[in-house]
């Protein structure tokens, strides 16, 4: 009876030890696959956690691309066909505006839009569309007896423009500027941005009350991908002509039609406002 007895014992000890070990095999095999599975999962770029799409390693389609803007020489994004959202100013208080020409010897890759004094003394300058003020320069332009601002902005890598002959910009943008205006718009006149100042469409950049003498002021833009044909020889050499286009035509048609009604009838002929 007591040989059966330990028999039993023994039996018993020998069941329990096997299933111990056949779970402690189920465990390990589970973990196993459990990380099999977190690992694919992390390779195939799926966060278990978010289920979000992210890439570990990118693939040369998703590889970023490093470019940058060939006219302001600093890193962009690529946007070829951006739409200006935000009006440039106050409309109803521009008399006219003299468009860009495409006559070489005029250099004009700007129009000019002048201020009805009748109406105001100055107007408020928006951005048209998101954008990074680049570099600027704080003169003074003895021949028409002003002072003011010249600001150039970066909407993509195709697409950049300037603002001329701003009066008061924004703390924004008057604190990263000298409080003595520069002689000259030389290059090494020029405050650069090392980290660019962003703009988002309708952001008040500031006022202009524009030259002293015509109360005028510049708007250019610039698509790098456009090649103008100039009229005419002995023009400026500035590579600027070559890509200046219409300002206007990157508006919202209700807007763009607004300044082509603003633009002096005589001279349209010459420009590439169409």
């Amino acid at each position: 009876m007591l040989q059966l007895k330990l028999m039993l014992q023994k039996t018993f000890a020998y069941i329990f030890l096997i299933i111990a070990l056949l779970a402690v095999i189920s465990v390990v095999v589970f973990l196993a696959k459990t990380s099999s599975h977190t690992s694919t999962q992390i390779q195939s770029g799926l966060s278990s956690s978010s289920g979000q799409l992210f890439q570990t390693t990118p693939t040369p389609q998703a590889k970023p691309r490093t470019k940058t803007n060939s006219y302001l020489g600093v890193p962009c994004t690529d946007n070829p066909n951006p739409k200006f959202t935000n009006d440039l100013t106050e409309i109803d208080k521009i008399l006219k505006v003299t468009p860009n020409s495409l006559i070489a010897s005029k250099s004009q890759d700007r129009v000019f839009l002048w201020i009805d004094t009748t109406k105001a003394t100055k107007v408020p300058i928006y951005a048209p569309v998101d954008a990074d003020l680049i570099k600027g320069v704080y003169k003074i332009s003895r021949s028409i007896a002003t002072i003011d601002y010249d600001l150039h902005f970066q909407v993509s890598c195709e697409v950049w423009f300037f603002i001329n002959h701003i009066s008061n910009p924004s703390d924004k943008i008057k604190k990263f500027f000298p409080k003595t205006p520069a002689a000259n718009t030389a290059s090494e006149n020029f405050t650069q941005f090392s980290v660019p100042l962003h703009f988002s469409a309708g952001d008040l950049i500031g006022y202009t009350t524009g030259t002293a003498q015509a109360h005028n002021f510049d708007f250019a833009v610039f698509d790098l991908n456009h090649a103008n044909t100039l009229i005419g020889q002995n023009g400026s050499t500035d590579s600027r002509l070559k890509n200046f286009i219409c300002p206007f035509d990157l508006f919202p048609k209700n807007l763009k039609s607004d300044y082509y009604k603003k633009l002096d009838p005589s001279l349209i002929a010459e420009s590439n406002c169409k």
